[in-house]
């Protein structure tokens, strides 16, 4: 993958923000906290500039502000944002809502939660149009139709009348693209549209973005903890931090020779090299009884829509085993049955064939861990909840070991026990979903894609913690990623799905090195155009 050709770039500024000043005023709980500090930055017509920085530097914050999107409690209290030279903080409401979407798109991180799970896809992009004013339908049909079109998809007349579920994640965020530059704006702004996604859909969405730069005269803001995607995508970079900026240039000057300390930290930590984050692939005996074994494991969805049944089956006779003390990589493009295989596991689907699961408790480990915290109680509350199967066997002094030796093993102050999860970072929300798992001794941990919401820190950090718990605790990982870089640095084993089947099972050097499926060379060569 290459940068898009300069040529393109205007040296006119189509956004220029100068002393953005945004607060979150103090509450009765909470002091007032500064989110963006004197913020000051342009955005040249026709460039790709991309934001990196850990979680909470403001890069969000940043998005929202020139969109119009800001939290109702978010104040603005010194600075302006020009767009075309027109000053955006002092227009209504209702001209920055028309402003959106018209002169502003913006591509979401999650496509499933921006989108309508009850409404055709169709449907959501013709309501778009129709808040714009445009009341012919065959205009807007045939609007929608060549967007779905330029987008990549040959049917648009079926994705039309599809609904989000019936897409993959990739196509789900086609439609989001769709969505943002259905109105032809000039700025697109793209809150990290690719950190779900497998490497290979990476590839093909980064690719999209890049064409309709060029073709449709679009600017572009991108988010990303990626920093393989951002350096391959993006003319210019800005580096936040703390709702400052600490270094802005090139991309190719930022990436490659970086003058901010806590840029260079970004990059090692983006990196995942076993050598600076001191990790080794995990020991283990695989003539020991494994801890899990799958046999011919098929597994189906089985929907009713209108009265009507469909089965799909989603797993095929899937055949994996993991030893005690491995760590076994689960690779796979999106939509090719992982997550359906976790859950099987985990014993939360019906599934045919056999599965032989460890005795005691499986822990899991999940992609974000706000869903799975109830953010009106305690991280205490959540470690006594984790421990309700055998708190009737323990005494008062036992359980509060097991909440103080969980708590060290991952490495969170037990000032936090009192806190709630929305008073949490990222990164630390992690630490007690892995603290809820370790505190019920488990043989066999899933980690199902714990790191994509997190920042390049955040991700190092956890990632650490995981390799740290294994080795000494013995305990089982299955590490299940789209990061390869992850899977080189801690995996012994890895397992390539595809089409519901498992195409191929080796020790990570041969799988990366020689693969031996098309499944596992697709993923691979993305990865080289990612990292190239």
């Amino acid at each position: 993958m290459e940068n898009i050709s300069a040529e393109r770039i205007r040296h006119i500024h189509l956004v220029k923000i100068k002393d953005l000043t945004l607060k979150f005023p103090a509450n009765g709980k909470e002091p007032e906290h500064v989110v963006l500090d004197k913020l000051t930055f342009g955005i040249r017509d026709g460039e790709i500039l991309g934001l990196i920085g850990n979680s909470g530097s403001g890069k969000s914050m940043t998005c929202y502000s020139v969109a119009g999107l800001l939290p109702e409690n978010a104040v603005i209290t010194e600075g302006t944002i020009k767009y075309q030279g027109k000053d955006l903080l002092s227009m209504n409401a209702k001209e920055r809502r028309n402003m959106l979407g018209k002169d502003i798109g913006m591509i979401f991180q999650e496509p499933a939660s921006a989108l309508d799970p009850l409404m055709k896809v169709g449907k959501s992009l013709d309501e778009i149009l129709l808040s714009h004013g445009i009341t012919d339908k065959a205009e807007r049909y045939n609007r929608i139709s060549d967007i779905l079109k330029t987008v990549g998809f040959d049917d648009p007349e079926k994705i039309y009348e599809r609904y989000p579920h019936q897409l993959s994640g990739g196509q789900r965020q086609r439609i989001l693209i769709a969505g943002a530059v259905l109105l032809s704006p000039k700025l697109l702004i793209c809150d990290e549209p690719t950190s779900s996604l497998d490497t290979v859909t990476t590839v093909a969405i980064l690719d999209l973005l890049r064409r309709l730069c060029i073709e449709m005269k679009i600017t572009i803001l991108f988010i990303s903890h990626d920093l393989s995607a951002v350096k391959n995508f993006c003319d210019r970079v800005i580096v936040m931090r703390d709702g400052k900026i600490v270094e802005a240039d090139t991309t190719e000057d930022i990436l490659m020779n970086p003058k901010n300390p806590y840029t260079a930290e970004l990059l090692t930590n983006a990196r995942l090299d076993p050598r600076t984050l001191d990790l080794t692939h995990a020991e283990y005996d695989p003539e020991n009884k494994p801890v899990l074994l799958c046999k011919d494991v098929s597994a189906a969805y089985t929907a009713s829509l209108w009265g009507r049944w469909d089965e799909n089956l989603v797993l095929s006779g899937v055949n994996m085993s993991i030893y005690p003390g491995e760590i076994k990589g689960l690779i796979g493009s999106s939509g090719c049955g992982k997550t359906t295989l976790v859950k099987t596991i985990l014993g939360l689907m019906r599934s045919e064939g056999e599965i032989k699961r460890p005795e005691g408790s499986i822990g899991a480990v999940f992609q974000d861990p706000v869903s799975c915290l109830n953010p009106a109680h305690s991280i205490l509350w959540h470690l006594k909840e984790a421990l309700r199967p055998m708190r009737k066997t323990m005494s008062k002094e036992d359980i509060q070991a097991a909440i103080d030796n969980a708590v060290d093993t991952v490495g969170l102050d037990r000032s936090y026990l009192s806190r709630r999860p929305n008073e949490l970072s990222g990164g630390q929300r992690q630490r007690v979903a892995i603290a809820m798992c370790v505190i019920t001794q488990p043989k066999l941990i899933i980690a199902d894609e714990p790191f994509s919401s997190l920042d390049a820190t955040s991700a190092a950090e956890i990632l650490k913690l995981l390799a740290k718990i294994n080795r000494e605790k013995k305990v089982a990982i299955l590490m299940i990623t789209h990061n390869i870089h992850i899977v080189r640095a801690v995996c012994s084993t890895v397992a390539v799905m595809d089409a519901g089947k498992i195409a191929e099972d080796n020790i990570t050097e041969e799988v990366l090195e020689k693969p031996s499926s098309e499944a596992a060379i697709r993923l691979l060569d993305a990865e080289k155009r990612l990292h190239s």
